[in-house]
């Protein structure tokens, strides 16, 4: 067992024993059967003021309507609260159990996805007032739920003043007359003449100049800010101390890799320099970036001394999350893991979180892809069991789907609103523009019916979360992987603060059976729970059909058995499609990791509305 080196307490481990031996002697039937009771265990869970959390990203406009206006807004998130907060040691409790919010923007805007924002230290007027957004910061404080926002700091609107002061003055120079607006505002955006202009970048004329153009990657209602002026420093500084002052947790930065396009140094300069302020006014401010690229590039970015950075190499229909579950290939995934989270263990600048996640609101929703509940089921236990803060996308608890395939609809369709019920589908929201309506919600179940379901997929995400905050550990600890000597199982150790767990993806959909003291792993004698990938009712797969399709074969066997994991005498036996939580006895050491032995692949990543 390659892992670290044990503190050995050879009482502590006779005492264990002794009482293992002990409660084998005169089981009852009934204590069998509570020692098979599935899943997760009503105990408490562990509290830990950190920077890890599990978040959850909210598109303001599609998640509840308060006032029937026909858009969701802040005090629509306020009344979902206790539906979002995190769960209590009560078995009963309908909460989803999460412990962060990321609320996609915000602020005024002339789009429907406001991401070209004209007023930084606003709320827009479609989602409340600014007192809504102070209530609602204070009630998901009262609830141990952390606020972050999206900061669009690349570029801004169009519209916003910044920019019409900009094209005023810039067309006055070219006239020889004087503006009204101070001349500091030349310096707001990235303007080149026409011999100036890079390939690869997105240029559009300054109206009323000739032959000088500002630069907009995104499109030509998204200007690039200046950050060689002294003057978009003040202002950024001013936005970052704003929301700071409203009781902001965090912010999640849109696009770093545009600040200066692709230049990973300058960018990596921008991104310190903000992070260093929002630090200087809080020192548990948490921020996380966009930075939509190979694990190579992505990795070099959290030099910037950023928080976390999304992980894109395992997520979307192209990712490793989507491969595993396609191909069953678990002992490869459990390597990735390891890798990637010992890579960032080495970083300096700062605790590195990785930020795990599935899909978001630029690509087509996982319900796309994986087409069978036991799949879906089976992607969110391999996403939520891995170390650092990993994102929920609304919506993707309960199966919402949408999807990316016609570009002119792709931001419509994937964020269409949540489903709370039969009866409140969404359907009176007013659907942003283009929005395909052919995607057909109907066929899943609202949140009201999947928290009285033990087989949805809200159930399963509820318990996934559950298991993972009673175990601190998987999000926090240093990543072994273990060889069971089976490719379709996922195993790897998590080690924190002297405590190991073990984490085990059964991919397969047969049981397997593992002798713990044979493979090494003998301290790890206590089962902390369990959660089945269970397939709907009328759902049948093998383990050769492919992810995109669904195998028309009657159940196997080993479908139709009960569903338990057993744990005896070292044995450790898991069903088809199965995630296993385990402790060990043992107290470790810290892990010492050989930088020799990592490898960062330059990964190619699936491109926005490459689906």
């Amino acid at each position: 067992m390659n892992l670290l080196k044990k503190k050995s307490n050879a009482l502590l481990a006779a005492v264990l024993a002794a009482l293992m031996l002990f409660a084998s002697c005169g089981k009852t039937a009934q204590d069998v059967e509570d020692a098979k009771k599935p899943a997760v265990p009503d105990e408490a869970i562990v509290e830990f003021d950190d920077k890890y959390k599990n978040f959850y990203e909210i598109f303001v406009r599609s998640f509840y309507d308060s006032d029937g206006d026909g858009y969701g807004d802040l005090n629509g998130i306020t009344a979902k609260l206790d539906y979002l907060k995190p769960a209590n040691s009560a078995a009963g409790n309908n909460s989803l159990g999460i412990n962060g919010i990321w609320l996609m923007p915000i602020c005024p805007s002339p789009s429907y996805h406001k991401y070209d924002i004209s007023d930084y230290c606003a709320i827009d007027p479609m989602y409340g007032t600014m007192e809504d957004f102070e209530n609602m910061v204070q009630k998901c404080h009262e609830r141990g739920i952390t606020v972050i926002i999206d900061m669009v700091l690349n570029h801004s609107s169009t519209e916003h003043e910044w920019f019409k002061a900009f094209c005023d003055v810039m067309s006055c120079k070219a006239k020889g007359t004087v503006s009204e607006y101070d001349e500091k505002y030349a310096e707001y955006y990235s303007y080149v003449t026409e011999a100036d202009m890079k390939d690869g970048v997105r240029y559009k004329e300054i109206p009323g100049t000739d032959g000088l153009y500002y630069e907009c990657n995104f499109s030509d209602d998204m200007p690039e800010l200046n950050y060689d002026s002294e003057y978009v420093w003040e202002e950024i500084y001013n936005i970052c101390d704003f929301w700071i002052d409203k009781g902001v947790d965090g912010f999640r930065f849109d696009a770093v890799l545009y600040f200066y396009l692709n230049d990973t140094e300058k960018n990596n300069d921008v991104l310190n320099k903000i992070v260093r302020h929002c630090k200087s006014k809080n020192p548990n401010f948490y921020t996380v970036g966009e930075a939509w690229a190979s694990a190579l590039t992505v990795k070099q970015y959290y030099d910037s001394g950023i928080d976390s950075l999304f992980n894109f190499s395992f997520a979307n229909s192209g990712g490793y999350i989507a491969q595993t579950v396609r191909t069953n290939r678990g002992s490869d995934y459990a390597k990735k893991i390891q890798n990637w989270n010992n890579s960032l263990k080495q970083v300096s600048a700062t605790d590195a979180i990785d930020a795990p996640f599935v899909s978001n609101h630029d690509m087509g929703r996982s319900s796309g892809y994986f087409t069978t509940l036991s799949q879906r089921k089976m992607a969110a236990s391999l996403y939520q069991m891995m170390p650092g803060n990993t994102f929920i996308y609304y919506g993707e608890e309960i199966g919402l789907k949408g999807n990316t395939s016609d570009s002119a609809k792709k931001d419509p369709t994937a964020r269409m609103p949540i489903k709370w019920s039969a009866a409140e589908d969404g359907s009176k929201m007013t659907y942003p523009p283009n929005t395909d309506l052919s995607v057909n919600q109907n066929e899943i179940d609202g949140v009201e019916e999947q928290l009285k379901d033990e087989n949805s997929l809200l159930t399963h995400y509820r318990l996934l979360l559950k298991l993972k905050n009673q175990n601190p550990q998987i999000a926090r600890g240093v990543v072994t992987a273990c060889d069971f000597g089976e490719s379709a199982v996922c195993a790897y150790t998590c080690i924190y603060d002297g405590v190991a767990v073990m984490v085990i993806h059964n991919l397969s959909l047969k049981e397997n059976s593992f002798d713990l003291n044979s493979l090494g792993y003998a301290d790890f004698t206590e089962l902390r729970g369990y959660v089945v990938s269970k397939a709907a009712e009328g759902e049948t797969e093998t383990d050769s059909a492919p992810v995109f399709g669904v195998s028309s074969e009657e159940p196997t066997e080993d479908e139709e058995k009960e569903q338990v994991v057993t744990l005896e005498g070292g044995k450790l036996t898991i069903p088809g499609r199965t995630t296993v939580v385990l402790r060990s006895t043992e107290h470790y050491d810290d892990v010492v990791i050989d930088p020799d032995s990592i490898t960062v692949e330059d990964d190619k990543v699936q491109a926005m509305g490459e689906d």
